[in-house]
C-alpha cells in the first residue's frame, strides 16, 4: 500500500533527474493568488503607481448623470485588485454560505460573481472583508477606493472604455461588435457569445440574458475582467460630487450617506458601464430594484477585492514543505515535493493516472502503462514555484532494456502556490494531451508544519 492509498506502477530513468536543473523559467510576478478555505484560490492583480485624469472630459457622450467632473488623480504607490468580481464559491468559502437575500437565481452560482450583497455585508462588522482578513491572517483586504477602481479601470486608457470610444455602438442596450468581446452588457438582445476561448473564438452562446462567471471576455490592458458591465461593483468611498483640483491617493467624502457604486450591469445601458460613469446608493442596499438615479433596474450589486500589498500574505517555500501531499477529492494519486534551498530549485513526483485506462482484458503487472509519474523541476521565489514538466516513457521494471527516455524540452508546465505550509494550489498544462486545470493540495500528515513555520519565519 503506498502512501496516496494504492499502489503505483513507476517507470522512471534516472537519467532524467540529471538534466532537469538546467531548465530556465520565468516568474509571474503581475500576479498573487491566495486560497481561501477548502482551497477556493482567489487571484489579484498588481495594478501601477502613476497619474491619470479621473472622471469624463466636458460632453463626452454617455454621462448622463453630469457627476464625472474630470480632475487629475496620482495614485503614489501600486496596489493589486481582484481579477474577477468575486465569486460566489469565494463569498462561500469565506462566509460559509451564498448570500440569501436576493431575487437572482444566478446569485454567485459557483464562478458566477456574487450579485446580491450591500456594502454592510461586504465592508461592515461581520462581513466579507472582516472575515478574509481573519481567514488569513492579516488586516490588508479591503474594498478599492473609487480613484483605484477607475485606474484598473482605464488601465492607462483615456477612451470611454478601456477597449475604445465604441462610438459605432448603441449607448442605451442594443447588441454591438465594439463590445461584445470586452463587456456583458444589457442582456444583449440577440443570440448572444457567453464564454470565448484564448483564440476569442465563441464556444457557447445564449439566447437569454443572465449573468456570467467572470474572466471569459477578453481582460482589459492590466489583466481585469469584468471592470464594464456584469455586475455593479462597490468601492470604498462615500458618494459625492469630485473637487476639479488634483488630488494625490483621495479616499472621498468624510460624510455622506451613500456609498459609490461602479462598473455598470449586465442589466443596465452601456453608457453606465464607461469607465468614468458612477452612482450612489444606500449601504444597505443589495440592488435588486429600480432605481431612478440608474434609470434602469439592476439584477444587483457585487465586488471585487483589493490590497496595498502582498508582502507577508505568503509563506516562503523552504525545506519544510518536503513532503507528500494530495487532493483528497482524488485519493490515490498525489505529489513528492522536494526543495533544495541552496540552488533555490524545487523537484516534484507527481504519481497520477494515464489520460485513458488500459483495456479491461489486460493484467496489471510491473510496466502496465495505465499509471504514470511525471517529474517536473524548476525555480521558486517567494510562496510560488514555477516547473517544467518532464514525462518519462518506455523502460521496464528493474531492466536495462528497453530504455527509458526522457524529452530534455519538457512537455508542459507546473506552477505550485503556497498559501501556507499546509495547503497549496497546483496549476498545470501538459502540452503533449492539451490538457490543463487547478488542483488543490494539502499535507498527507502534518509532520513538517512546524518546520516549515519556523523556516518561512510565521
Amino acid at each position: 500500500m503506498s502512501i496516496f492509498g494504492q499502489p503505483r506502477i513507476i517507470v522512471f530513468s534516472l537519467a532524467s533527474l540529471l538534466i532537469l536543473f538546467l531548465i530556465p523559467q520565468t516568474i509571474r510576478a503581475e500576479e498573487f493568488t491566495v486560497l481561501l478555505p477548502w482551497g477556493v484560490p482567489m487571484t489579484l492583480v498588481e495594478v501601477p503607481a502613476g497619474t491619470f485624469q479621473m472622471g469624463s472630459p466636458e460632453g463626452e457622450r454617455g454621462n448622463i448623470l453630469g457627476n464625472e467632473t474630470q480632475h487629475q488623480v496620482t495614485l503614489t504607490r501600486d496596489y493589486y485588485l481582484g481579477k474577477t468580481e468575486i465569486t460566489g464559491r469565494q463569498w462561500s468559502a469565506v462566509m460559509g454560505t451564498l448570500p440569501t437575500s436576493c431575487n437572482s437565481s444566478t446569485n454567485g452560482v459557483n464562478d458566477d460573481p456574487v450579485s446580491c450583497v450591500s456594502w454592510d455585508q461586504i465592508a461592515g462588522p461581520g462581513g466579507f472583508v472582516e472575515k478574509l482578513n481573519q481567514h488569513l491572517e492579516t488586516t490588508g483586504f479591503r474594498l478599492p477606493t473609487e480613484a483605484e477602481w477607475e485606474r484598473g479601470a482605464r488601465a492607462g486608457t483615456t477612451t470611454r472604455f478601456a477597449h475604445g470610444d465604441a462610438l459605432e455602438c448603441d449607448d442605451e442596450c442594443e447588441y454591438c461588435e465594439g463590445h461584445w468581446l470586452h463587456m456583458w452588457y444589457c442582456g444583449m438582445k440577440v443570440l448572444s457569445c457567453v464564454e470565448i476561448d484564448s483564440t476569442g473564438a465563441c464556444v457557447r452562446t445564449m439566447a437569454f440574458p443572465t449573468i456570467r462567471k467572470g474572466g471569459v471576455t477578453v481582460p482589459n490592458p492590466f489583466g481585469l475582467y469584468d471592470m464594464h458591465g456584469n455586475v455593479w461593483e462597490w468601492v470604498q468611498d462615500r458618494y459625492g460630487d469630485y473637487s476639479p483640483e488634483d488630488v494625490t491617493d483621495p479616499t472621498g467624502l468624510s460624510a455622506g450617506s451613500d456609498r459609490v457604486i461602479r462598473g455598470g450591469s449586465w442589466l443596465g445601458e452601456a453608457r453606465l458601464a464607461r469607465s468614468a460613469s458612477r452612482a450612489g446608493a444606500d449601504p444597505e442596499s443589495i440592488g435588486t430594484e429600480t432605481n431612478p438615479d440608474f434609470m434602469v433596474g439592476t439584477d444587483g450589486f457585487g465586488f471585487r477585492i483589493a490590497i496595498s500589498s502582498v508582502e507577508g500574505l505568503g509563506i516562503q517555500i523552504n525545506a519544510g514543505l518536503n513532503d507528500a501531499w494530495y487532493n483528497p477529492a482524488t485519493n490515490g494519486q498525489g505529489l513528492l515535493i522536494t526543495v533544495f534551498p541552496d540552488i533555490k530549485q524545487m523537484f516534484v513526483a507527481w504519481f497520477t493516472y494515464d489520460t485513458e485506462r488500459p483495456p479491461e482484458d489486460v493484467t496489471a503487472m510491473l510496466g502496465e502503462p495505465g499509471h504514470r509519474w511525471l517529474t517536473a523541476q524548476g525555480p521558486y521565489e517567494g510562496d510560488t514555484a514555477n516547473l517544467t514538466i518532464f514525462v518519462t516513457e518506455g523502460g521496464v521494471f528493474d531492466a536495462a532494456e528497453p530504455a527509458a527516455a526522457t524529452d530534455p524540452a519538457g512537455d508542459g508546465t507546473l506552477t505550485i502556490e503556497f498559501s501556507d505550509c499546509a495547503n497549496g494550489l497546483v496549476s498545470y498544462e501538459i502540452t503533449s494531451l492539451g490538457i490543463s486545470g487547478e488542483i488543490p493540495i494539502q499535507r498527507i500528515a502534518p509532520d513538517n508544519i512546524a518546520l516549515c513555520e519556523t523556516l518561512s519565519g510565521q
